[in-house]
């Protein structure tokens, strides 16, 4: 036999509140395949009615027959057309359909007009998409209403209506939107359908590019953080790939970054790019050949072997991952006084496998003074250059002070370069060399 506990809810759910076909299907979204919500109210409410007029030809209980029209007397204050005309035609019962308990009965009929909105404002948009995912705005009085009621009946098997106004919106859209692609994470544009105000807004997603940069000559920062900085690694992007793309602005988010003075050679750093409001966005290999060709004589380039797609996610992977990555540098450095070759092995092993223990470079004013961080060298190599002039290659943990693993800064790095040699050092030139993602 059949388990009528589902009939038995909704019974109990039109007992308590008016609601429509929609809203009652809603509540059990989870149940029957295949069915829009709307389809699951109705067939409800149609099965409920046909077991009340069933009974109503069996009963002989005035009482029971008073508790069974009155159940058909909520059926129709829903709006359900069977029970309107049967309390009209055989009761003379003029019955006057109530809002619905949760959408107040303002939002579904809206929503071919919002799709042919939508359409409209897609028709005249400028900005290449491929992807698109679908929103909605609803009241936040709506939303209580509805957490309300499927709390208060303890039902397990509702939706949102916010997902559903999404789903039937999407729906009609995608009959139109002949060779694009709905996609729930990493659209390129969002429509957001308001049905509060019967409007459509179009948001464009940034489009994100992993790659990775060098920065070929020094007096170039990351990013354009300071009026005295003539260029930057942003600011190159902006003016270049920017313009080339349509975006009204070019965000860097590296792994990492390297001083003003610094190059950044080898393999590149790891870098997201992220081109917010862009009117192009190329797939990765026709990205390559757009950067190569715009960033031929420009102080930074792209590493265009890496190139890929990228999303938010891929963002905050690369900002944890930065301390884990191992890097290569080449500083030169000047002493105050000449070391032997001697000394120089000897700094070699001393620094294998050796633990540096750093606060705040004094430099750095962004960052609080007393905060301590520890950082591993993994090798280190050191050949003379001439008297007092050496060229060290160090290979570390990321996120190593490198010139205050030089000077010591005042002992707020431990144990340096100069304290190891027992003579001043002095970083003259410093390049990352390499990122090693390992």
């Amino acid at each position: 036999m059949l388990d009528v506990s589902l009939l038995e809810k909704a019974i109990r759910a039109l007992q308590q509140y008016s609601l429509c076909d929609h809203c009652l299907g809603r509540l059990f979204a989870r149940v029957g395949y295949g069915l829009e919500n709307f389809e699951r109210g109705r067939a409800l409410k149609d099965s409920i009615y046909l077991l009340v007029h069933y009974k109503l030809r069996l009963v002989t209980s005035l009482e029971e027959q008073k508790r069974l029209i009155e159940l058909v007397l909520r059926l129709a204050e829903s709006g359900h057309e069977p029970s309107l005309r049967y309390l009209n035609d055989s009761l003379r019962m003029n019955v006057e359909v109530k809002p619905c308990a949760v959408c107040l009965n303002r939002y579904f009929y809206k929503i071919d007009k919002l799709v042919e909105a939508a359409l409209s404002k897609l028709r005249e948009l400028k900005h290449e998409f491929r992807t698109y995912y679908v929103g909605s705005r609803v009241s936040k009085e709506v939303t209580m209403r509805e957490v309300e009621i499927t709390t208060s009946l303890g039902i397990d098997t509702a939706e949102s209506i916010k997902r559903e106004l999404n789903r039937l919106v999407g729906k009609r859209l995608r009959m139109h939107l002949y060779g694009k692609e709905f996609r729930r994470d990493n659209a390129d544009i969002e429509i957001i359908v308001d049905f509060e105000r019967d409007q459509v807004e179009i948001e464009i997603k940034p489009l994100y590019i992993y790659c990775r940069y060098r920065k070929l000559y020094r007096g170039v920062s990351q990013v354009q953080l300071r009026l005295n900085v003539v260029t930057s690694v942003q600011k190159v992007l902006n003016e270049t790939l920017g313009e080339l793309l349509g975006a009204e602005e070019v965000i860097v988010h590296a792994s990492g970054r390297e001083d003003l003075d610094v190059r950044m050679l080898g393999n590149g750093r790891p870098l997201v790019i992220a081109f917010v409001r862009p009117v192009r966005r190329p797939e990765p290999d026709d990205f390559k050949k757009i950067a190569e060709e715009a960033l031929r004589d420009a102080p930074v380039e792209l590493n265009t072997d890496v190139v890929k797609r990228a999303t938010k996610t891929d963002i905050v992977k690369l900002k944890r991952e930065a301390n884990r990555h191992s890097k290569i540098y080449r500083v030169l450095v000047l002493l105050r006084e000449d070391v032997t070759e001697e000394q120089l092995r000897s700094l070699e092993s001393y620094f294998r496998n050796r633990q540096i223990v750093q606060y705040t470079p004094r430099r750095i004013k962004r960052k609080p003074q007393h905060k301590k961080r520890t950082r591993t060298v993994y090798e280190l190599r050191a050949r003379k250059l001439a008297p007092r002039l050496i060229e060290l290659l160090v290979r570390c943990q990321g996120g190593l002070y490198v010139k205050e693993l030089v000077t010591g800064d005042y002992g707020r790095t431990s144990p340096s370069i100069s304290d190891t040699l027992g003579v001043e050092a002095i970083p003259i030139e410093l390049d990352v060399l390499d990122v090693l993602e390992t």
